[in-house]
């Protein structure tokens, strides 16, 4: 089946309803499996009905960290700065409330290590409409010892970041603690442009995030016989989110529809590896996954999407792609 790129269905938008209905048909009548996942048996629990972001702890094996996706700044019940600690069966194991922020669209989440402490890094990314002239904001808080229960904790160090070329909407960012680096891909450009900061960038005010370049272009094509999203379909090479690998090997980068996982060689920067040719993991039907991580053994992606009761999948890096 081709595939539904963002460019043919947005250029004829009044065909979306039949595009929807077609994508039904015909993909049950083709009985295209995506042989890479079985039925997912765990569910977030009730309290994660947005999941906007994951990442394995650094300091708590088995344990992943999530949040809900942002509402609009000025609703009336604002977003709560809350931190989910999570298990694979997504099962609640802790929270941790951010004191002082008020977020505008958190929309990612990432980890690492610094002078023998484990830190997060919560990206308010979010620029659905290209706006924020102002730039993003990147907290970094120091993750508890514990985690029953709920924490609070104050962010250790706040990074204000503004684009070379312009606002832009982001979901996807990673970091490289080794080398002391954060790395945000864009959502709407196509292909999506790679940016880069340091985790360090300097005490207050705001800094320039570098450009890097334009990564290779996220389009396979959409197979699959499990049920989709039909709002999602226009959009299913966007990226959503992006982990590297724990031994620095691979990046993987999430979209709508599929996970693309790229190789890097020795020497590599992230950069070239994101030029390289990936393999392409099939997702179960087109929807709106947000989250992706690394196990902490490195052995496994874990998958996470915005929903109440959503599934939690995790896929073995051991199984054959596409």
């Amino acid at each position: 089946m081709p595939a539904f790129t963002r460019s043919k269905v947005l250029s004829h938008p009044s065909l979306l309803g039949l595009v929807g209905l077609l994508f039904t048909v015909l993909t049950a009548c083709q009985g295209v499996a995506s042989s890479q996942f079985g039925k997912a048996e765990t569910r977030l629990d009730s309290r994660i009905d947005e999941a906007s972001g994951l990442i394995a702890s650094p300091h708590h094996a088995g344990i992943y960290w999530t949040h809900n996706d942002s509402r609009a700044f000025f609703a009336s019940q604002p977003t709560e700065p809350l931190l989910y600690a999570i298990d694979t069966a997504g099962q609640v194991c802790g929270e941790l409330w951010l004191e002082g922020l008020n977020p505008y669209d958190w929309e990612a989440i990432s980890a690492f290590r610094w002078k023998g402490k484990s830190y997060l890094l919560i990206g308010d990314l979010g620029d659905n409409r290209a706006r924020r002239s102002r730039g993003i904001r990147l907290d970094a808080v120091e993750e508890p010892e514990g985690i029953e229960g709920r924490w609070r904790s104050k962010p250790a160090w706040t990074l204000r970041l503004t684009y070379p070329d312009g606002p832009r909407d982001a979901e996807a960012m990673a970091v490289d603690g080794s080398e002391g680096g954060v790395y945000i891909l864009s959502k709407r450009d196509v292909p999506a442009r790679l940016y880069r900061a340091p985790l360090l960038a300097g005490k207050g005010g705001t800094h320039m995030l570098e450009y890097l370049g334009e990564i290779a272009t996220l389009n396979a094509s959409l197979t699959t016989d499990m049920p989709s999203e039909l709002k999602v379909l226009p959009f299913i090479h966007q990226p959503t989110d992006m982990a590297f690998a724990p031994d620095g090997d691979e990046v993987a980068v999430l979209t709508y529809a599929h996970l693309y996982v790229f190789s890097r060689q020795a020497g590599q920067s992230w950069l070239e590896a994101l030029r390289g040719e990936p393999k392409v993991y099939d997702l179960p039907g087109a929807r709106q996954y947000e989250g992706v991580s690394y196990s902490h053994d490195g052995k496994a992606w874990v998958i996470v999407q915005e929903g109440e009761g959503s599934p939690v999948w995790v896929l073995p890096r051991s199984k054959p792609v596409n």
